[in-house]
């Protein structure tokens, strides 16, 4: 009897299991109240709940950072959003399976009377969409690449409502806006004007799961079953990380130049360590510990201010102290890569305090690992 018992307890642990869930970032034109949308995407969650043979909860987001927060701390097992958000929960654990076979760039359109450009001093005035949207993101990223600051701008305004740019360059409100290269296109031909720049294409949605909590065979199916049909009506082709390597590398990138100091590579940076130049690692003491490049110092940046140019000292914590006492001597400084702000803050701070030979190791220890460089632990 208890034998033949033991299978239906089986079975009823299989059905009462936590169900998975995914988190689906809204895009701008979205909205949770609109009856459609939502329609929409509980027909997709049920898609994925067939094809897993589990049960799937649906978590919405109109916040990529929120969703972003809770894939790192695991509570959520799926994503399907933009291409910022899958970029980003890359960090933590999340393997791409899908992205959309449409993709999109930014474009900066200047209004019929604006001859500027797209550079220090414009002192234009840039209307910008949500500043957490992938169209915001990517020109976050070109204005930060470029080593432009607020500064250089007359004004910067971002919006909730994604038309609203293009609604103020018309107006006369802006000089510069920012919307998808279509609509920018779109917008030029109509109204006058011309795009000063437009970004590389990226993927406009993507889905990607946490590799502990969906197998390696779920993934497949669960692919396989999207790309034949899916209740979004999207095209979907299988994804894999380097699809969003140069995503990752535009969010929140560094500048390509940083004024007092000279920016180097790992060659160059091994060339100096063996001259007996002090290293700095500035990431969180957890990160140094794990590895880091061998014979660095661990002086952890604290950054509580924006990662852009003109970004505030006073909201940030470094202990200049530990750097050489010797302000004409030479030192690099690097943290966890072109995306990483701390070994710039830092380098920056050290300029600004009177340092004068001042390296900066840009591609940080990403880039050092991938040159197949020697790496230390702290860790046993």
């Amino acid at each position: 009897m208890r034998l033949a018992i033991l299978p239906l307890l089986l079975v009823s642990a299989v059905v009462q299991a936590a169900p998975l869930t995914l988190g689906v970032v809204l895009d701008q034109n979205e909205s949770i109240t609109d009856f459609n949308t939502t329609k929409r995407y509980r027909a997709f969650t049920n898609e994925v709940e067939r094809a897993l043979g589990q049960p799937v909860r649906l978590q919405y987001y109109t916040r990529g950072f929120s969703a972003i927060k809770h894939a790192k701390d695991g509570t959520l097992d799926m994503v399907f959003g933009p291409a910022q958000v899958i970029a980003n929960v890359s960090k933590f654990k999340f393997e791409p399976i899908l992205k959309s076979n449409a993709t999109i760039a930014a474009a900066f359109v200047s209004g019929p009377d604006y001859k500027g450009t797209l550079g220090a001093k414009s002192h234009a005035r840039l209307g910008v969409p949500d500043y957490e949207s992938l169209m915001g993101s990517m020109a976050r990223s070109e204005i930060n690449s470029r080593g432009l600051a607020k500064s250089d701008f007359a004004e910067i305004k971002f919006h909730r409502m994604a038309e609203a740019p293009l609604y103020g360059l018309k107006l006369g409100r802006y000089d510069l806006a920012v919307a998808s290269a279509e609509e920018a296109k779109t917008w030029t031909a109509a109204n006058g004007g011309r795009i000063v720049f437009t970004g590389a294409s990226v993927p406009l949605r993507a889905l990607t799961v946490q590799s502990e909590s969906v197998s390696a065979g779920a993934q497949q199916k669960l692919a396989a079953t999207l790309q034949k049909s899916n209740s979004l009506n999207l095209a979907l082709s299988t994804a894999t990380r380097a699809d969003f390597k140069s995503v990752a590398s535009m969010l929140n990138t560094t500048p390509t130049s940083l004024p007092g100091a000279k920016i180097i590579s790992a060659a160059e940076a091994q060339a100096l360590i063996a001259k007996g130049t002090p290293v700095y690692d500035v990431r969180v003491k957890e990160e140094y510990e794990t590895a880091h490049v061998p014979g660095a110092i661990s002086v952890p940046y604290n950054e509580g201010s924006a990662k852009e140019v003109g970004f505030d000292p006073a909201d940030d914590q470094f202990a200049l102290n530990r750097l050489p006492k010797d302000k004409n001597a030479p030192f690099m400084m690097y943290c966890d890569g072109t995306i990483c702000w701390k070994s710039y803050k830092s380098a920056t701070m050290a300029i600004q305090a009177g340092w004068k030979n001042v390296y900066w190791f840009r591609g940080g220890f990403p880039e050092w690992k991938e040159a197949g460089l020697t790496v230390e632990s702290k860790k046993n």
